[in-house]
């Protein structure tokens, strides 16, 4: 698996039919979306995540954010309501060049081209908040797990991340089950979806004791888990909070 077929997917996706790529609701294909209305799902989506926060008893600093798959600066143009400044990074410069075009905060809002497993264009300790949903599932476990460090290396002290990723069975790298895992969510799944006439979009989960390993090298504090909707075969949608220490 690699990340240049995820590049080449939502590449298509940003010249296509972007805010469908992003947010796929039924009856909004083939630009059915209204502008104003999608990005009103971005504002309430983050007011709902600010206030996750606070029930958890967290106080947010209000400098920097990061929207982590920013797609077309859906949630990243909402941060910016709440934050001094909020940064967008995408793997699509298809959908960067749209989410610059709908921006609304001028030097406030920034976005960024990011093709790589890492987040190395940005510097360590910069972002008081880091926020990704329903992005990083689209990448290889191997790229999604080297981003979810990458959140706590560019977070301050204190700096709280919140992100989603499906939890599903366990795979030891090298395992025979990696190496199964590999093919039918790497290219079965692609050529199955272009047989249906369908986007080749690939669905990614990495178990849900990987991700607390994960977070806790990294040098954070895991502060909440849970459960996003309902099970799907071996697989469900998580949503993690954590912070710096």
């Amino acid at each position: 698996m690699a990340l240049k077929d995820v590049q080449k997917t939502y590449e298509e996706f940003g010249r296509k039919d972007p805010l469908y790529a992003v947010l796929s609701e039924k009856g909004r294909s083939n630009n059915r979306w209204d502008v104003d209305e999608f990005m009103a799902t971005g504002r309430k989506e983050v007011a709902d995540v600010m206030k996750y926060a606070s029930n958890l008893g967290l106080e947010l600093s209000k400098g920097r954010a990061l929207d982590f798959g920013c797609g077309v600066g859906r949630l990243t143009q909402a941060l910016c309501e709440e934050f001094q400044e909020a940064v967008g990074v995408d793997i699509s410069s298809s959908m960067i060049e749209i989410a610059r075009s709908y921006n609304a905060f001028g030097d406030r809002c920034q976005y960024r081209v990011n093709t790589t497993d890492n987040l190395t264009q940005l510097d360590d300790d910069i972002f008081d908040f880091v926020y990704s949903n329903i992005s990083l599932q689209h990448s290889p476990p191997e790229a999604s797990s080297k981003y979810i460090a990458e959140f706590f290396r560019v977070l301050r002290s204190g700096g709280v991340a919140i992100f989603q990723i499906p939890s599903g069975p366990r795979a030891r790298p090298r395992s025979l089950r990696s190496k199964i895992y590999s093919v039918k969510r790497g290219p079965l799944r692609r050529l199955w979806k272009r047989l249906r006439g369908l986007p080749p979009v690939e669905i990614h989960y990495i178990n849900r004791s990987d991700v607390e390993e994960i977070i806790v090298e990294s040098g954070a504090r895991l502060i909440d888990a849970k459960q996003e909707g309902s099970v799907r075969g071996s697989r469900v949608s998580m949503l993690y909070c954590a912070v710096v220490s």
